[in-house]
């Protein structure tokens, strides 16, 4: 018993590590102006446990673009059938440092376009999301805006209507070729 009431008084002191470094990225973070270089690289974050159709949002972006994918997952399940990289709770460490090559890869590879495409704010996914220097990051209604530079109000599982404004917002932005 005082082994699982260290563990969790542990547990929620590294939560509030990493909620620190974000916040603090968060505020060091400016206005930038954003360059009319068309897309070129896209990275989805996807929160696997509530959206199941990650092949179906892949599909509908349909930009000419290199597409690179990462998944969440709350817990690990051993039965569970992956098929894109995943990254879980566990796989963030003290301050928000990832703790897998996947998670690591992930937030170093460059972007232009970061497409947040959850509901629901959890620290991994805000940490992934917040953490990452991509060019443009786009979330929907439900993602914390200080994070985004840019929300689409509609619900994960719209995802036509989602990449209809997607679309009309990077023609505007002259970010397609």
């Amino acid at each position: 018993m005082k082994n699982q009431i260290a563990y969790m008084f542990l547990k929620a002191l590294q939560y509030k590590s990493s909620e620190k470094v974000l916040t603090k990225k968060i505020a060091k973070t400016i206005a930038k102006e954003v360059n009319t270089k068309p897309i070129t690289s896209i990275g989805i974050l996807i929160n696997a446990d509530e959206n199941q159709h990650v092949q179906e949002v892949i599909n509908s972006i349909n930009i000419k673009a290199k597409i690179k994918v990462l998944c969440y997952h709350k817990k690990f399940v051993k039965t569970r059938a992956v098929d894109y990289p995943v990254f879980y709770e566990k796989d963030f460490g003290w301050k928000g440092k990832p703790k897998t090559e996947i998670l690591e890869n992930f937030l170093k590879t460059p972007l232009d376009l970061l497409i947040s495409y959850y509901n629901t704010d959890t620290l991994p996914l805000q940490l992934v999301s917040g953490l990452h220097a991509a060019n443009l990051k786009v979330g929907i209604a439900g993602t914390d805006q200080a994070i985004q530079d840019m929300i689409i109000q509609t619900k994960a599982t719209e995802t036509n209507i989602f990449t209809k404004e997607l679309h009309k917002y990077l023609h505007i932005l002259n970010k397609l070729s």
